[in-house]
């Protein structure tokens, strides 16, 4: 049909229909293509978080082939409903730890990884891996290891992970099909209108033009004044509203989620699973940021070694469960005779370490004597027996004299050995005649 045999009213609504079906093109191609890259990198921005901070929380585990602790860490990265599988290997390649059944995995891909990178997909999958690093150490005169002059990471292992995105890829199926059927419904609207809008127009368009570009330029909680001069058009302008706070929310949404399982996994990181204390690694950076502090600002404080005695006994008696429940329940005794300011870790097997801040020696003395004193008083029941057991500490003040870190760990070491060759069950400061 020639254009000159149209009514008035028809190339009108010609007029107003075309630019708002291309408008809503636009629309849609843009939040649709938008909406499909921010998909794959919220997956995969998930998936190298994961195997960044699992590979730190399993490093203690795979140097020590410590299966309780690997099936703890991969039992609680499992606990992320699209984790579908994981996979630790050693050094040489061998799987030391697996859950879950991998569809996608390429081994030589995941051993050759330097660093957390995006690996293989499909059948709904996608694989992580990242390298399991380490600072080598050196053995001293004192039988002290401390970490190497170069301090170059070495690989000890691998970590991989399945991450499913089926879920994802059906509720992005879902938003793709909501936003067709929202354009297509204002389209039509649109049409059914178009006699009326023909004159106010030329506005609205404007705004929404404007608005579409703002969303391609990244700027998804954009929004449009429904100010048209008529009904009709501020109903179009609320439906882009709608439609445009749907597309934000579910990215907020996404990536509220993302951040949680992040922070996660970072305190995972950071702390014992067993007795939920900070572990070593905490202890290390805390340690640091102490004798900083000391050296900077002249405070002083206590770096005391805890180390039980008798704790064989009960493992080898009653089982590691008893075990568990003893180091538990020492670690709650500890965390109650602290202040608030001080610092208390697990370090490894028994043993655990206390940063006491702004405490004098004498101070320092007076609360691992107290905390001695209450883990020798500790009687734990297991299966209808007592057990006893004691505390050997040795600390080290920490002060404007510490040369370094290594420095403190070597003296508090030292003093918590003398405990220990003296008899145990004691307190010992470095330096001071016990």
């Amino acid at each position: 049909m020639k254009a000159s045999r149209l009514s008035l009213r028809q190339r009108l609504m010609l007029t107003v229909l075309m630019p708002v079906s291309l408008l809503l093109a636009l629309l849609v191609g843009l939040s649709l293509v938008r909406g499909e890259r921010m998909t794959e990198t919220a997956i995969a921005e998930r998936g190298l978080a994961i195997v960044s901070f699992l590979a730190p929380a399993a490093e203690y585990g795979v140097i020590s082939g410590n299966s309780e602790i690997l099936d703890s860490v991969l039992g609680a990265l499992r606990m992320q409903k699209d984790v579908v599988a994981a996979v630790l290997y050693d050094r040489e390649g061998a799987v030391i730890a697996q859950r879950g059944e991998p569809q996608v995995l390429d081994v030589a891909q995941v051993l050759g990884a330097a660093q957390a990178v995006r690996l293989q997909q499909g059948a709904g999958r996608k694989g992580f891996a990242a390298p399991v690093l380490t600072v080598p150490l050196v053995v001293n005169e004192l039988d002290v290891a401390t970490p190497a002059d170069d301090r170059t990471p070495e690989p000890v292992g691998w970590v991989y992970v399945e991450i499913d995105t089926s879920g994802h890829e059906s509720a992005w199926r879902a938003t793709q099909v909501a936003t067709i059927a929202l354009a297509l419904a204002t389209l039509l609207m649109t049409a059914v209108l178009a006699g009326r809008l023909a004159r106010s127009v030329g506005e609205p368009v404007a705004r929404l033009v404007d608005a579409v570009r703002r969303m391609a330029g990244g700027e998804l909680e954009v929004q449009v004044t429904d100010q048209a001069s008529s009904e009709e058009l501020r109903e179009l302008q609320q439906g882009f509203n709608s439609m445009a706070r749907s597309i934000a929310n579910a990215h907020k949404t996404l990536q509220d989620r993302i951040d949680e399982a992040t922070a996660r996994l970072a305190h995972q990181a950071l702390h014992d699973p067993l007795t939920a204390l900070p572990n070593r690694r905490a202890f290390e950076r805390v340690l640091e940021e102490t004798v900083a502090a000391s050296r900077r600002a002249g405070d002083c404080g206590a770096l005391c070694f805890i180390d039980l005695d008798h704790f064989k006994a009960v493992n080898d008696t009653a089982g590691h469960a008893a075990g568990d429940a003893l180091l538990r329940a020492v670690a709650d005794l500890i965390r109650k005779r602290l202040r608030a300011e001080d610092f208390v870790c697990r370090i490894g097997g028994d043993e655990f370490a206390l940063i006491l801040r702004g405490c004098s020696s004498s101070d320092a003395r007076r609360i691992a004597e107290e905390v001695c004193e209450a883990v020798a008083s500790l009687r734990f029941m297991w299966d209808g027996h007592a057990f006893r057991i004691g505390a050997s500490i040795g600390f080290a003040a920490i002060d404007a004299q510490v040369v370094s870190v290594a420095d403190v760990l070597r003296k508090a070491d030292h003093a918590c050995y003398v405990v220990k060759r003296a008899g145990r069950g004691r307190v010992s400061e470095f330096g001071a005649a016990d």
